[in-house]
């Protein structure tokens, strides 16, 4: 494996209790682009992006992220990647300022004087001083998204972002993540069960089922006229499931 990539999983497996939620899956990200990753509930996609962030260990394979093999002791790589995972958390009983002034004490350096411009980044400004508890869950999710960018990443591993967020934001959002990606050069891993929405910013599309990859198709091969990524994506599971039938 090399650091051509910003992600490369080759042959991943994670099992709980014996069960394999992730079954041989190789995947490969390169710097720069956007990766749109699709899936019904229970495919494995945010066990996948838990791995790559070090919150789940993984039980076989290898992988690299950001040109580290995430087994070895050097965990500075972690300190490069921005993510945002399942619900956001925060604490309900502080303000804005507060909850972000902690997560920059994690954090290696200062990012403190940041807060003001990255709530500006994420469409959520002059928040500073409400409490958590009197935000939205749409505003939640923005708030989140700002967490995530704090730290400078070059990699953000996003896990349905856009989850309760109104059609206005969810363009503003599809927009921020276009501004990260070309201006910034940040590469992006995003998972969403809208799937016009990563038809519209994804460069590659994975599709998973059962723990594994069963499809990937590019932005060059999905951008023609006729082609629906929606209907494609429904076939490509049919199909699969259908393959894997035990014969009779």
């Amino acid at each position: 494996m090399n650091c051509a990539n910003a992600v490369l999983v080759k042959n991943l497996v994670k099992t709980f209790n014996h069960q394999e939620v992730i079954k041989n899956c190789s995947m490969t990200i390169p710097y720069g682009k956007i990766y749109g990753l699709l899936g019904a509930n229970g495919a494995g996609k945010t066990t996948l992006m838990k791995v790559l962030i070090g919150l789940l260990k993984p039980t076989a394979g290898e992988i690299q992220v950001l040109g580290v093999d995430i087994s070895s002791e050097n965990k500075e790589y972690l300190s490069k990647i921005g993510s945002l995972i399942e619900t956001p958390v925060f604490y309900s009983n502080l303000t804005v300022e507060e909850n972000l002034s902690v997560h920059c004490s994690y954090l290696n350096k200062n990012y403190k004087e940041k807060i003001s411009e990255t709530l500006d980044l994420v469409g959520v400004p002059g928040i500073e001083k409400r409490n958590i508890k009197e935000l939205s869950l749409g505003m939640k999710q923005r708030l989140a998204i700002g967490r995530s960018l704090l730290c400078e990443p070059e990699l953000l591993i996003l896990d349905e972002p856009i989850n309760g967020v109104d059609p206005k934001g969810i363009i503003e959002i599809r927009n921020l993540l276009f501004k990260l990606n070309q201006e910034r050069n940040i590469t992006i891993l995003i998972s969403s069960h809208i799937i016009n929405e990563i038809e519209k910013i994804a460069d590659v599309v994975g599709i998973m089922q059962e723990g594994q990859f069963i499809a990937e198709i590019s932005k060059e091969e999905f951008q023609h006229t006729d082609f629906n990524l929606e209907n494609y994506f429904v076939e490509v599971l049919l199909k699969n499931s259908f393959e894997r039938r035990p014969k009779k």
